[in-house]
C-alpha cells in the first residue's frame, strides 16, 4: 500500500515539474518574440493635456501654441 502511495508522489512531482518547465519555456519564447527587454526600451516624457488633464506620451500629443492636447477634438478653434 506504501508503496503506491510513494509512487503516485513520484508520479505526481514528475507531471509538476514537466508542466513547470513547459510554463518557463514559454515564457523564455515570449520574451524572445517581443524583441527588446522593457530596460532597453525607450522613456517617452508625459504630458498633460490642455483641455482635460489627461497625461499620454509626448508623441502622441498634438502640441498647438505651446499647449499640448490629446485628441483634435480638444483643440480650440
Amino acid at each position: 500500500m506504501w508503496r503506491l502511495i510513494f509512487l503516485g508522489i513520484i508520479i505526481y512531482l514528475l507531471i509538476a515539474a514537466f508542466k513547470r518547465g513547459m510554463l518557463t519555456k514559454k515564457q523564455d519564447d515570449l520574451n524572445v518574440k517581443k524583441g527588446a527587454p522593457a530596460s532597453e526600451k525607450k522613456i517617452e516624457t508625459m504630458v498633460k493635456c490642455a483641455a482635460c488633464d489627461v497625461h499620454l506620451p509626448r508623441s502622441e500629443a498634438y502640441l498647438v501654441n505651446g499647449d499640448f492636447y490629446c485628441s483634435k477634438l480638444h483643440i480650440p478653434k
